[in-house]
Formats: C-alpha cells, structure tokens, sequence
C-alpha cells in the first residue's frame, strides 16, 4: 500500500500528499502482522476478532454474542471498544468525540504493531486518506451539504426515470442463469454513478474497472487483504483520482448539471471546492458504487429467501420501497462502523481513553430485539422509522438515497421483469469481507 510525505513541520493534509510506494516485502509483513494478530484473538473466541477474521464462522451468530456480551459495550481482544446493542449504537454513531481518525495523525492513519500486545491498533489496517475515507467528520459534513442537490433524498425522484431505463436494460439482457453481482448489481451501480459524475463514454470501461478493485476498500481498512488484491486497490485509487481530476477541471470551465458541477457550485470556483469535488467523485468510485450494488444484492437475497415476501412485492410493487427500507435493517450491506475517540470520554459507563477505537456493529444493532419485533424476521411491510442505524455513517449517509433508489429500482424491475427468479446456488462471499460481506457470486435463474 502506498505511504505519503509530509513534512517534519507542517504536515500535509491528507488529501494532498503524494504516493510514496511501499516494498511488496514492506506492505505483505505489514499485512501478515495484522492478519496473524486477528487469528490470534480469534482463537480464544473472541466474536469481534473472529469478525475480523472474516473465514467460515457464521457472521449473523458472531453478530449476535456480540450484542448479547455481558456488557453493551465491552473491550475485544483485538483492542476495539465494541457494541451491538441499538441504544449504545446509536449514541456512539451520533457522538461528535468520535471521529474516523486519529486526531493526533495530521498524515497516515497507519501504526507500527510493536507494541500490539499491551495496545494493539488495528483499527487503520491500510492507509486510505488517498480515497478520503479517513477525512474528518467536519468535511464529510461538508460534502454531504455540497452534494445534496444531486444524492440528497430531495433529488432522488429527478434521478428515478434514467434509473428505470439504466436497470430495465440491465435486466432485460440476462440471460436464463446468471450472476447477480457480476451481471446485474454492479453494472447497474456503477452505470448509474457514472452517469452522476458525468464519466465520459470512453472512459467508463476504466471507471468500472476501478470500481470493481475498489470494491474492498472499506473492508481493506480493517481486515488486511492479500498482498496483490492490497497493491489493485492501491492503484485504483491512485486512478480513480486521475480520472475524477480531469472531470472536475473540465467542469470548472463548463459546468453541468452533475454532480462535480454541484460540489464546485457550492463552494466558488476556487482550490477547496476543487479539492471537494474531488473528494466526492473519488467516493463515489469507491464507497457509492459498493454500497449500491451491495444493497441490491442483499435486498434480492432476502426477498429470495422468503417466498411470501417476494410474493407480496408481485402484487403491490409500491412495496419495493419497504423491501429496501427492512433490507437495510436485516442486512445492512455495511456491517461495521469504526471510530476512534478524540478525547477521553465515557460511553455506556465505560471510561475510553484518547485514541481509543470504537466499533458498532450495525448489523447487531439492527437486530436489537429491545427495539424491533421479531428482529430475526424480514418483513418487507413493518413499519419504517424504528431506527434502523444502517445510514448512520458518513459514508453510508452520504450515498443513502443514491444506493436506495438503485435498490428500489432493481428489486421492482427484477420482479416485473423475471417474476420467477430463483436461486440456482447458495451465495459465496468473499472470505476477508467483514465490514461489507462481499457477495463473490450469487447465480440465479430467470425461470423455474
């Protein structure tokens, strides 16, 4: 993975340090160390670290002794604070102390494991400032107010007649057996993205491409990935930025009605709205089209898996809208979100130091039965507001609308278009998946 330069007296913001490459022996010890580190916590049963760990264990039931743990929030082995529990979860997600950095780590979000057996800190497993996944909250706040106009809620139905045309061409080239994820999610997320930044046709082979390999990276924060798979995700970001650099400088001269136009609008046409702009167009690549694609994996899925439910959406597709909406409750398509305390603080009457990691698990949470009825049913009509935590991350927040109007589409189109859809095959997932549960492949046939 790469590192960055900064200087020894004035670090360099993040985002705008240069890539500097690390040794394939350097980056693979690193990633090894971790690895070896989450195996073994892991082996003393530990469910956060067999989280992490990401292999054969069952991860609804890991989620499950995480959030019935003695305690609704107790310290792994593997150093996080952690939490399942909703009303804990929620107060952790809203605390303003908890930010997705270091505070004191103006550059990488990177440690050395030296000392990991008195203070392990693997809650940074791969440096991802270069993608802007590690920005304060205060910017993500930004760039959510500056894109609003385009992936607000508000925005969402001047989106829904090009999503119709982009998922009812997707579907209607399946064939009689395919891959959901490979031959439908995805194209269809990343063909709906592209369109929002403005990707010009013949660059949205390479857009794709970058997409795919970035993919990962929310899990590649905190679970190490293998080495090559660390390396492709490394040189999509750095491709990614190109790509999105160019559309931006081409917007500041001839602005659109996309979204880099909309985030250069909001702040002037100076430096930091470039700088936005491309933070929200690299986001985009790498968390919008993952979480969109994720998300209509999941919601098929689901509906798939309870007849009656796929059913009830045959008869009254206005139920596309529940079905995404308890989707989100029952399989969130973003599991984890990490914190680290910027201050010393008290949650749930533990005392977290100053650069402490917080974890909620928001699938756990999600299936919290003080606050929601049969949580282990899926029910595309319960009733919404309960308080589901799956938009409460600034990632997932940011990209909300954008990923439930691409779901909503998917599942009303795949259910007027292909009415018996079936699973030819389990779904396999991506071992080393644990904050998204990546789908590896998911076949499906178009007809009983």
């Amino acid at each position: 993975m790469t590192d960055t330069e900064t200087d020894e007296t004035t670090p360099a913001a993040p985002e705008r340090t240069q890539p500097v490459q690390q040794t394939d022996s350097e980056l693979g010890r690193h990633l090894l160390t971790a690895r070896g580190f989450h195996w073994i916590y892991g082996t003393s049963g530990d469910p956060y670290a067999l989280t992490l760990r990401a292999e054969s264990d069952d991860p609804v039931v890991l989620a499950r002794r995480i959030r019935e743990a003695e305690t609704p929030l107790w310290q792994s082995a593997a150093g996080a604070w952690v939490t399942g529990r909703h009303a804990v979860a929620a107060e952790v997600l809203a605390d303003q102390r908890l930010s997705l950095r270091h505070a004191d780590l103006p550059g990488l979000q990177r440690h050395v494991f030296s000392d990991a057996w008195s203070n392990p800190l693997l809650c940074h497993i791969v440096p991802l400032d270069r993608a802007f996944l590690h920005a304060p909250g205060a910017d993500h706040a930004r760039w959510e107010r500056s894109a609003a106009p385009v992936l607000g809620g508000a925005a969402a139905d001047g989106h829904r007649k090009h999503a119709d045309r982009v998922h009812q061409e997707t579907a209607d080239r399946l064939g009689a057996s395919f891959d959901l994820m490979a031959d439908y999610s995805r194209p269809a997320a990343t063909e709906a993205a592209a369109a929002l930044l403005g990707v010009p046709d013949d660059r949205r082979e390479r857009f794709a491409q970058a997409c795919l390999a970035l993919g990962v990276a929310l899990d590649a924060a905190l679970c190490p990935q293998p080495l090559a798979v660390t390396r492709r995700l490394d040189e999509a970001v750095e491709d990614v930025r190109a790509l999105v650099a160019d559309l931006v400088a081409a917007r500041r001269t001839e602005p659109g009605d996309d979204l880099l136009s909309t985030v250069l609008g909001a702040g002037g046409s100076g430096a930091p709205a470039a700088e936005d702009a491309l933070a929200v167009g690299v986001l985009t690549a790498a968390v919008g089209v993952e979480f969109a694609a994720g998300l209509i994996n999941n919601a098929v899925e689901a509906l798939l898996a309870h007849p009656r439910q796929w059913a009830l959406l045959g008869e009254n597709p206005e139920l596309a809208a529940g079905a995404v909406e308890e989707t989100l409750r029952y399989a969130p398509p973003v599991r984890l979100e990490s914190r680290i305390a910027a201050e010393d603080l008290t949650l749930a009457g533990q005392d977290i130091p100053a650069g402490a990691q917080v974890v909620v698990h928001v699938g756990a949470a999600n299936r919290d039965p003080e606050v929601f009825l049969a949580p282990d049913h899926f029910d595309l009509t319960r009733p919404v507001g309960q308080g589901q935590l799956a938009l409460s991350g600034p990632h997932t927040s940011l990209f909300g609308a954008f990923a439930r109007l691409q779901a909503e589409t998917a599942v009303r189109t795949l259910r007027e278009r292909h009415p018996q859809l079936a699973p030819a095959d389990g779904v396999q997932r991506r071992m080393r998946s644990p904050v998204l549960g990546g789908v590896l492949r998911y076949t499906l046939t178009t007809s009983a």
